[in-house]
C-alpha cells in the first residue's frame, strides 16, 4: 500500500503538470483564487484562475479561499479535489453562511435551539411555513419582548400568517414612528393576512404585534432586491439584513432537498 507521503507526491505532481495547460483552459473556469496560506501556497497565487481539469492538492495546515459559482468559500487541507469539483460548492457555501449567522445572531439563539454544526434544520421552525411569511402567533410565543428583522421583497407587501385558522382573532398593529395603533379583524378560515392598506412597510420601519391580545411582539421590516441571484446570494443577503429567522427556514428548506 503506497504510503500517505507518496500519495501527496504523486498528487502534487500531477497539480504541477496541470499548470501548464491554464493558458489554454483559463477561459471556461469558473474557480479564482482569493487567497492561500500553508505550505502549498505559493502553487495557488491570488487572482490565478483555476481551469475545471486542475487538481487540488492541499496539506494539513494549507487553507485556500476560492469564489467560484457559488459564491466564495473555504477549503481546509488536506484535501486532494479538482476545480470543478469546487463548482458545485453551494452546499458549502450556504453552510459556511449558516454558521457565520449562529455567530452573530442575538442571544436568543440558544433559547430557540438555533443549531447550524450539522446538516439537521432547527428544531423549531415549522418546515411548511413559507419563506416571506410571518408567522405572528410563533413570534408571540417565542420572542414576545425582543424584535427582529423580517425581509420582504421589494415592490411586495408583507404577509402575516398564522396555523390555526378556526376562529376570528383581533390584531393590534401599533407603528413606533405615529405611537398609534391599528386594529384589523383576522377573519376565522383565513390563514394569510396581508400587510394592511395604509401601513407603511419601508426599511426600517417597526411594528409591534398583538393577536388576540397575548402579548406583543415587535418586528423591523428590511426590504431585499426582486433579483437576489443565487441561493447562496439569497441566504447572504438574509444575514446581512440581520433577518435570521427566515434563515432558519432557508436551512429547513434546504435540508430537505
Amino acid at each position: 500500500m503506497a504510503s500517505p507521503f507518496k500519495t501527496f507526491a504523486i498528487a502534487a505532481a500531477a497539480a504541477s503538470l496541470a499548470i501548464v495547460g491554464l493558458g489554454a483552459t483559463a477561459a471556461g473556469a469558473q474557480v479564482v483564487v482569493l487567497n492561500a496560506r500553508g505550505p502549498s501556497s505559493p502553487l495557488y497565487p491570488q487572482g490565478q484562475v483555476l481551469p475545471p481539469n486542475r487538481l487540488i492538492a492541499l496539506r494539513a495546515g494549507d487553507q485556500l479561499e476560492v469564489l467560484d459559482s457559488a459564491g466564495s468559500h473555504v477549503i481546509n487541507g488536506p484535501a486532494i479535489l479538482t476545480a470543478a469539483q469546487m463548482g458545485v460548492g453551494s452546499q458549502a457555501a450556504l453552510k459556511d453562511i449558516f454558521r457565520r449567522a449562529n455567530s452573530s445572531r442575538p442571544g436568543i439563539a440558544a433559547v430557540r435551539g438555533f443549531t447550524l454544526e450539522g446538516d439537521a434544520p432547527p428544531t423549531t421552525v415549522p418546515v411548511n411555513i413559507p419563506l416571506w411569511k410571518l408567522d405572528v402567533p410563533a413570534w408571540q410565543a417565542e420572542e414576545p419582548t425582543d424584535a427582529h428583522n423580517f425581509c420582504v421583497v421589494q415592490g411586495q407587501i408583507p404577509v402575516l400568517t398564522r396555523n390555526v385558522a378556526d376562529t376570528e382573532a383581533r390584531l393590534e398593529i401599533y407603528r413606533d414612528a405615529t405611537q398609534t395603533t391599528r386594529a384589523v379583524t383576522w377573519h376565522a378560515g383565513v390563514t394569510d393576512l396581508p400587510w394592511p392598506d395604509g401601513l407603511t412597510a419601508a426599511e426600517g420601519d417597526s411594528y409591534s404585534l398583538n393577536l388576540s391580545a397575548t402579548g406583543a411582539t415587535r418586528v423591523h421590516w428590511r426590504i431585499v432586491p426582486r433579483s437576489a441571484g443565487s441561493l447562496v446570494d439569497l441566504a447572504k443577503t438574509l444575514l446581512d439584513k440581520g433577518c435570521y429567522d427566515q434563515l432558519d427556514t432557508l436551512q429547513s428548506q434546504v435540508a430537505s432537498q
